[in-house]
């Protein structure tokens, strides 16, 4: 399968999955950036809108950032290096609060065990496919805080529909609501087409296999 077909079949199972726990681990992947920045920003004494757009920009330019990685002999690399990240940054934090997140723990062991094992057995492909996993995921993050979750809190019944909104670590479009007067839909419809365009151009660009 070439990269941009795996692109799009990851994106779209990961749309339907995004609203349930067994994309637990890729929400933590998104909540552990949002969070970097949050207290990056906060001790710098920003917030609001500046914090929502330096947010934004940073998600965008990592998922642009795997992507170019992902196409170089480095590409393998990623899951590995986002999955020791992640335990590092847990254990550290039960550290800091001098408790374990049993939850999160768990999330983060199992792509782990998974990765381990497809170093072991040389599994490329395996690998390949981890790594536009966690790409495409924090794509789809993006997304849903951009487009859904505005979308969503129009009404209960369409907050409903949209199950997908049920777990959003970015978030964006808070800020941008009534400023200039403009909703936050199209706050979120202008954010999503800046992202976007960059996301499919080098999805679709230097296919890899």
């Amino acid at each position: 399968m070439r990269s941009e077909e795996r692109a799009g079949v990851i994106t779209i199972v990961m749309l339907f999955l995004w609203g349930t726990l067994i994309a637990e681990p890729f929400h933590i992947f998104a909540r552990f950036i949002a969070s970097g920045v949050t207290y990056a920003l906060k001790g710098m004494g920003a917030g609001g809108i500046v914090m929502s757009l330096v947010l934004y920009i940073v998600v965008t330019l990592v998922i642009v950032l795997m992507q170019k990685v992902s196409k170089t002999k480095f590409g393998i690399y990623i899951p590995c290096a986002i999955s020791t990240f992640m335990i590092v940054l847990l254990v550290f934090k039960s550290i800091v609060n001098s408790s374990v997140d049993v939850g999160d723990a768990i999330c983060l062991a199992i792509p782990a065990g998974c990765c381990v094992a497809l170093y072991l057995l040389k599994k490329e492909k395996g690998l390949k496919w981890i790594t536009d996993i966690y790409t495409y995921s924090l794509a789809v993050a993006l997304l849903n805080a951009l487009l859904f979750v505005p979308v969503a809190r129009l009404n209960t019944t369409v907050a409903k529909i949209l199950y997908i909104t049920k777990y959003n670590d970015l978030h964006i479009t808070d800020s941008f609501a009534g400023l200039a007067g403009i909703h936050e839909i199209v706050w979120g419809l202008f954010l999503t087409a800046f992202a976007v365009l960059p996301i499919i151009y080098l999805a679709t660009s230097g296919r890899r296999k």
